[in-house]
């Protein structure tokens, strides 16, 4: 990467000369620690100290992939904001070891006004010599080459003009499942397309028989098992398989139709309390995935519970990986395990049980079993089954905070316990529905204190640079936990 390095001094002319060397000296240190790591180092010509030196030396390296903003001693912030005016790539601070002048003032002083003008930067503190603070800015200059924000950047943009099918709302009540649709378009360029669940049903009385028994006949054929009980899962182009079946269809009709890319579907408390509905899981997984028995497909990227904002991080997080998006509540911590129980009533594509290209290998892992009773009146099938280890995985949410939207990131794993231990664990809460075990790079006191949500999200690799720059295009602010 091509990084420039700039530093910041006192705006008294006096103060400058007095202390220009020991700030090109530490300046030279930072330059010296990029060549070694095998970066292209711009150092900045003269140490920034009135307008004129903040508007040249900004300029000088406002073509590199990256600026470090040096602090060594005190300097005026207001620098700092002009400074950054004059440069769109991504900034850290770096604030140096040097008790003999207060540079770290200068440090936390100018990340303050980066604050004030809603700026994004990194922030490393320390000498970059050492092992952690030198491995704290190779990570953030590692998440912010210029190929993986160029990924999230585009990602970001192909949203503008995409359409968002909102069948209903959010159902039970959840407010950080609520959008505003003239946010959408304003910011982020996304036609909210409104329909009434009834939509579908009329939909489904124009599917035609064959295509709905063709489904039900690949889906026993390909899954491990169709569990029917003739009472909640029940055979037949009657049956509720069938329904679901059908459901499925029509809203796949319906979305080529209208030119819709991604959905939410409410579900809950209408289509699964009616007798002539059924549970949403089995149209939701297929939307999801990457294949049903009419051929290979892209994902048309589907939130239950019409949650339309965790519908629009699946959306995001799937044109930075080209993957489906697991969809999943936290339910459970296995505090013993130091693991999450990350389930949700069908909501996951049977893609991530192994994410092999051989879909047949994915889905011959999905058991339907019976929906649950208690909860579904309407009956149909659950999808279960348990996802591969993942040794790295991102997780990320998007929700608003007084209107303004922002969305909280992390990287994690995933774990497999082989299917003995994974059948105790997935009967200690919904059984019939599908698990990943998931591991946080974050505490669970991290987690309680900053994440906002029911919902959460994740896509095999890490896409943390990606995600953070398509927040930067789409004026989300990007909330990295650690």
């Amino acid at each position: 990467m091509k990084v420039g390095v700039i530093t910041f001094t006192d705006g008294r002319e006096r103060c400058f000369l007095g202390q220009r060397d020991d700030c090109f000296k530490f300046q030279a240190a930072i330059e010296d620690w990029l060549k070694k790591e095998g970066h292209e180092a711009v150092g900045g010509q003269e140490i920034i100290w009135n307008w004129a030196t903040v508007r040249d030396e900004a300029q000088r390296v406002a073509d590199c992939d990256a600026v470090i903003f040096n602090f060594s001693v005190w300097s005026y912030p207001d620098f700092t904001a002009q400074a950054a005016n004059y440069i769109d790539a991504p900034i850290c601070f770096v604030g140096n070891i040097n008790p003999g002048a207060p540079g770290w003032v200068a440090f936390f002083a100018s990340a303050g006004t980066m604050d004030e003008i809603g700026r994004n930067f990194g922030r490393v503190l320390g000498d970059i010599n050492t092992t952690e603070v030198g491995g704290d800015l190779r990570r953030w200059l590692a998440d912010h080459a210029p190929d993986k924000r160029a990924v999230g950047q585009d990602a970001a943009r192909r949203l503008h003009g995409q359409r968002y099918g909102e069948f209903d709302g959010p159902s039970m009540g959840m407010y950080t499942g609520h959008l505003d649709q003239s946010q959408w378009m304003e910011q982020f360029g996304v036609q909210v397309y409104h329909r009434s669940q009834l939509t579908l049903y009329w939909k489904m009385l124009e599917v035609a028989s064959e295509r709905v028994e063709a489904g039900v006949k690949w889906l026993e054929e390909v899954c491990k098992a169709v569990e029917y009980d003739d009472q909640n899962l029940t055979r037949g182009l009657d049956g509720t398989l069938a329904r679901q079946v059908r459901l499925y269809l029509a809203i796949k009709d319906f979305c080529r139709v209208e030119g819709v890319d991604f959905t939410g579907l409410t579900g809950q408390l209408d289509f699964t309390e009616w007798d002539q509905g059924c549970i949403m899981d089995v149209p939701e997984a297929l939307l999801n995935d990457v294949v049903d028995w009419e051929g290979d497909k892209s994902p048309i990227i589907t939130a239950t519970e019409c949650d339309s904002n965790a519908a629009l991080t699946m959306q995001i997080m799937h044109q930075i990986s080209g993957t489906p998006v697991l969809f999943a509540d936290l339910r459970h911590y296995h505090e013993d395990l130091e693991m999450y129980d990350l389930v949700n009533s069908g909501q996951h594509a049977p893609w991530l049980a192994h994410r092999s290209a051989d879909w047949r290998e994915n889905w011959k892992e999905v058991r339907l079993m019976p929906a649950l009773g208690f909860y579904f009146k309407g009956g149909g099938a659950s999808v279960q089954f348990y996802s591969d280890a993942e040794p790295l995985v991102t997780y990320a949410r998007l929700t608003r905070k007084a209107g303004l939207y922002r969305m909280h990131m992390f990287t994690g794993s995933w774990v497999d316990y082989g299917f003995e231990k994974n059948e105790e664990l997935g009967k200690m809460t919904t059984y019939p529905w599908p698990h990943v075990w998931g591991k946080f790079d974050i505490s669970m006191r991290t987690l309680a204190q900053n994440f906002s949500c029911n919902h959460i999200h994740a896509v095999p690799g890490n896409i943390i640079a990606e995600l953070e720059a398509a927040c930067e295009v789409l004026g989300i602010e990007p909330i990295l936990l650690t």
